[in-house]
């Protein structure tokens, strides 16, 4: 094992392509993923006021003086497909009623937004004789600048083709023959493969903990109290990525025949799991589809650890990417030894 990982540190040092390509340029798309897509965690809602009375007006101040929430300039036409879309989470619409004093209000939403009680209660209180009563604050969320969430998709699917450069590294040794040198000299195919997959995937790590730490430096919103949750769960993406590429490397015969692995299979598994565009909005049956898919499992481990406040809750999921990078590893192993030089 260490004369292999001896041998693959050395390959990587010979040829510095290899080191920026796993580490730095990773980091440098995801880096300018992030500020590409920045996004306020403020409640995005619109306030259609199609009355004008001075009752309507009342509650339309009432209910921008809500904290927490960005206004959205919606009309009324397009307020149903905006919803849809997640444009807006909620919307609050004002007609003129059979009494001028007392105006019809319309909350329409698709019945998950947290803001939606809050509003409630700034309508109630807008129609008391005082409106400037006291109003209820929506969660004390404050602005915040860059997240991960927006580039979370693409962060999933970049990271797990990163190690397509071991795939092909493996396949130049067995073309060259160098593989069989190394397996008569009694190195087992597992310890072959297991040392050539350590070293890639510590690099691939040193990768994610940079782009982790500049996170931490820019003050990224990771959306969970412990952010280091976030950097184990791409842990285990970096391992799928190297077993993966390990199985793939057995698929085909030349380096060349790789490339289109990340085209033809893991991009649509990407777009199946619904990390790429929102899961809750897909229909039922690719829904189905998409909870089979490891990248839906990475997600939803983070969903998990954001949601609960609590790295335990994204163990089961992270459990699941680690036993299917076993069992590609297994499978890998078996295959290396019967496939034969091109």
């Amino acid at each position: 094992m260490k004369n292999i990982i001896r041998n693959t540190v050395l390959i990587f040092r010979k040829n510095k392509e290899f080191i920026y390509l796993i580490t730095i340029q990773p980091v440098m798309i995801f880096l300018l993923m992030s500020f590409l897509l920045p996004y306020s965690t403020a409640h995005n809602i619109a306030v259609i006021n199609t009355d004008g009375g001075a009752a309507s007006a009342a509650i339309e101040e009432s209910v921008k003086r809500l904290e927490g929430v960005e206004f959205q300039n919606v009309k009324l036409e397009d307020a149903a497909e905006k919803l849809l879309s997640s444009n807006i989470e909620l919307a609050v619409v004002i007609r003129e009623g059979t009494d001028a004093d007392d105006p019809q209000v319309e909350i329409m939403s698709l019945g998950n937004s947290e803001v939606e009680r809050s509003v409630t209660l700034c309508v109630e209180q807008a129609r008391e004789e005082n409106p400037d009563s006291s109003l209820t604050e929506v969660n004390s969320v404050k602005k915040k600048g860059m997240t991960v969430a927006n580039s979370l998709g693409f962060m999933i699917f970049k990271t797990l083709t990163s190690a397509n450069l071991l795939a092909a590294l493996i396949i130049q040794e067995r073309n060259r023959r160098m593989r069989d040198r190394i397996l008569l000299s009694k190195t087992t195919t597992g310890v072959y493969l297991g040392g050539m997959a350590m070293v890639y995937l510590f690099f691939m790590m040193i990768g994610s903990v940079v782009y982790y730490l500049a996170g931490l430096l820019f003050r990224f919103d990771f959306g969970m109290r412990h952010s280091i949750g976030f950097l184990l769960v791409l842990f285990t993406a970096n391992v799928l990525s190297v077993t993966l590429y390990l199985f793939a490397s057995t698929l085909v015969k030349k380096e060349d025949s790789l490339w289109p692995l990340a085209s033809f299979v893991i991009l649509p598994m990407s777009l199946f799991s619904g990390v790429l565009f929102p899961y809750e909005f897909m229909p039922k049956a690719m829904k189905a589809v998409g909870a089979f898919m490891p990248q839906r499992w990475i997600a939803h481990g983070i969903e998990s650890i954001q949601e609960t406040g609590s790295i335990a809750a994204g163990i089961p999921d992270m459990a699941l990417v680690l036993g299917l990078s076993a069992l590609l590893y297994i499978v890998a192993v078996i295959r290396t030894k019967r496939i034969q030089p091109s």
